[in-house]
């Protein structure tokens, strides 16, 4: 009898196995919308020689195209074939080059949807985040264990000063390492942002001078934390990333999906593209030709 029960048991807990892993091979393998959102246009390209601004988010296979004239309306998504795990995004003669999987890259013409593979690679990721103020002849570094932003003279590097966040914490031992994955001066006024990821805030500098003067504190309105979903590469932690608008209009924050209006220092959509991506930069159409103002050369 005994024996009998254990043999059930045993056949009970098989079938339970069984049915889980079905169930997850199954949802697995369901087609996850392009830019996770459904009935999103095929991406077409202006043609007419206006000034259109797009934030291009960049999730695991897709290019996910916002309209910042627009209120950041998704208006289009470009598919991307057998590119999965991507880490890293660069601007290459005025196309977008990708890297993704183990350091293998392709091109991607934004205008035609043409894709080149086997290209030499962008950079790969880092930890450190550095944004140069050249009017004040200073750099500001955020890097692995430290809250906080360092401030480094140019050209020299040398240290001036670490600021740190005044009534705010971080435990090592919990949430992202770096914690402040972010940096973004804005173009268009004396004004740094850093992106504080285990408190879910951005803190704001006035950066009239060297010395970096803490003006506010805006929250974010989803965390940074867990993983970006999907995603196929070794670094799918939330990290977080800045971004500002060449118009200095717009503030989006990767890994969070929050765009923020800087004049009124308030947030004012989530992208869930965004939310699962920390890849993203802008592209305007000039004379029907993708430009990328802001882009570091």
């Amino acid at each position: 009898m005994t024996r009998r029960v254990v043999w059930r048991a045993a056949a009970l807990v098989v079938a339970a196995v069984g049915v889980v892993v079905a169930l997850t091979v199954y949802f697995s393998t369901q087609t996850i919308p392009l830019c996770l959102e459904t009935n999103v246009p095929t991406w077409r390209a202006p043609t007419d020689r206006a000034l259109h601004r797009f934030e291009v988010v960049v999730p695991d296979r897709a290019l996910c195209f916002f309209d910042q004239d627009h209120d950041n309306e998704l208006i289009g998504a470009m598919k991307l074939p057998h590119i999965e795990g991507i880490t890293a995004i660069a601007p290459r003669d005025g196309r977008l080059a990708l890297r993704y999987g183990d350091g293998r890259a392709a091109l991607v013409d934004l205008t035609s949807g043409r894709i080149r593979y086997g290209i030499p690679p962008p950079p790969p990721p880092s930890d450190e985040v550095v944004v140069r103020n050249p009017a004040l002849h200073v750099a500001y570094e955020t890097r692995r264990g430290l809250l906080g932003v360092r401030v480094l003279a140019l050209p020299s590097q040398r240290l001036r000063e670490v600021v740190t966040f005044e009534g705010f914490t971080w435990n090592p031992h919990f949430g992202p390492d770096p914690p402040d994955h972010g940096l973004s001066l804005a173009p268009d006024r004396p004004e740094l942002w850093v992106v504080d990821a285990p408190n879910g805030v951005i803190h704001l500098f006035d950066v009239n001078s060297a010395s970096p003067k803490r003006l506010v504190e805006l929250r974010l309105t989803k965390p940074l934390s867990g993983e970006e979903s999907p995603c196929a590469s070794r670094r799918c932690a939330r990290l977080g990333w800045l971004q500002h608008s060449a118009d200095g209009r717009y503030v989006y924050v990767g890994d969070s999906g929050d765009v923020f209006d800087t004049t009124k220092r308030e947030q004012v959509a989530n992208l869930e593209a965004l939310h699962q991506s920390r890849l993203l930069l802008e592209v305007d159409w000039v004379d029907g030709k993708p430009q990328f103002p802001g882009a570091v050369p």
